[in-house]
């Protein structure tokens, strides 16, 4: 994929994942993310991120791939449990957890990005 694409899916995930949070505070008084498994989703996409397979697949890339899935699937099932705590509708249940979902992949993406605009910039002007 290219930069612009990559950042345009960052910003839209961002944004969108903002802005759905921000809905379900006015409505909950809460957050809908968990922030816990927040981290742990984006350090593992960041991860995966940087072990992307381009020859073949490395147990390095295996390994962060696994603890993608099991960090959104806790995320998730905590978000689902939050929401019904709060006794949510059902929609905004499932927008909390498009919530924990979305939000997590924008601001991996514009960690890596950042990261290597900052590395990179570094290394070129040395």
């Amino acid at each position: 994929m290219s930069g612009g694409v990559l950042v345009g899916i960052a910003i839209v995930c961002c944004i969108f994942g903002f802005v759905l949070n921000s809905m379900y505070v006015k409505r909950y008084g809460e957050p809908a993310i968990q922030w816990k498994p927040f981290v742990l989703q984006v350090v593992f996409l960041c991860g995966a991120l940087s072990q992307f397979p381009g020859e073949g697949v490395s147990c390095w890339f295996l390994f962060w791939a696994a603890g993608t899935v099991i960090s959104y699937a806790a995320g998730l099932g905590m978000c689902r449990e939050h929401a019904r705590k709060q006794q949510a509708e059902q929609g905004d249940a499932i927008r909390a957890m498009a919530v924990q979902a979305i939000l997590p992949i924008g601001s991996s993406l514009a960690f890596m990005m950042l990261t290597g605009m900052i590395l990179f910039g570094f290394v070129w002007a040395h």
